[in-house]
């Protein structure tokens, strides 16, 4: 009997051994300016610590730039016109480092970008990181601050308090989640009030500020 609960157990911890372990690099968000009237390559890769073949998917989550903007994304694999909804990367081995790669053409138009990506291990959507483009030129706030065209949420990253004004006729409803989904902090903001949120109870990392007119991730930090 001792010996069949073992095989079981051991049969139970096969799926979660065999995870591959990756991680973006330099991290889950992006910041970057971009200049104007030029092609911009913006990277996010993906270690492969173990040096096994490692299959990564991904997909499109949310995405929101200028509409002057040319914005290209290529995978590690393809290149693609504009973003499609998803794909599938080829396998890295060894020191290869799958990535995600856009090219950012903004022309002579000012202004600020959003991109939210899901990429998981390609047979184990468990095991996935979102990670995040936060593109603006220069003199331009960067995104996060603003999103929707209605709620201004500053500063990001923030280590305290958290800032959120809008300026709409109708109360907004709001809502903070960690990286897993799980909720955080529900609230209203009425019409030209500033509410805060303290941070400080929570764990350093990303967060997802939400409304019903869109996403906005949130940096926690030290």
């Amino acid at each position: 009997m001792f010996y069949y609960r073992l095989v079981l157990l051991f049969m139970a911890a096969a799926p979660l051994a065999s995870a591959q372990t990756f991680d973006p690099i330099p991290g889950a968000l992006l910041q970057k300016e971009v200049a104007m009237e030029l092609a911009n390559e913006c990277y996010i890769f993906f270690d492969n610590p173990g040096g096994d073949s490692l299959r990564l998917r991904w997909k499109r989550m949310e995405n929101a730039s200028p509409a002057d903007w040319i914005v290209d994304l290529c995978d590690f694999g393809l290149c693609y016109v504009g973003i499609p909804a998803g794909g599938l990367m080829n396998p890295a081995v060894g020191n290869e480092q799958p990535y995600l790669k856009l090219i950012v053409q903004p022309g002579i138009a000012p202004g600020a970008a959003w991109f939210w990506f899901r990429v998981w291990e390609d047979g184990n959507p468990a095991n996935f990181a979102d990670v995040f483009f936060d593109l603006h030129t220069p003199g331009v706030t960067s995104s996060p601050e603003v999103f929707a065209k209605n709620i201004r949420v500053f500063p990001n990253p923030a280590s305290g308090m958290l800032f959120l004004e809008h300026a709409e006729e109708r109360s907004m409803p709001v809502w903070l989640t960690d990286a897993t989904g799980r909720p955080v902090w529900t609230g209203e903001v009425a019409p030209g009030e500033r509410r805060s949120i303290d941070l400080s109870p929570w764990p350093a990392g990303l967060y997802f500020l939400k409304t019903d007119r869109g996403t906005r991730v949130v940096q926690r930090v030290h």
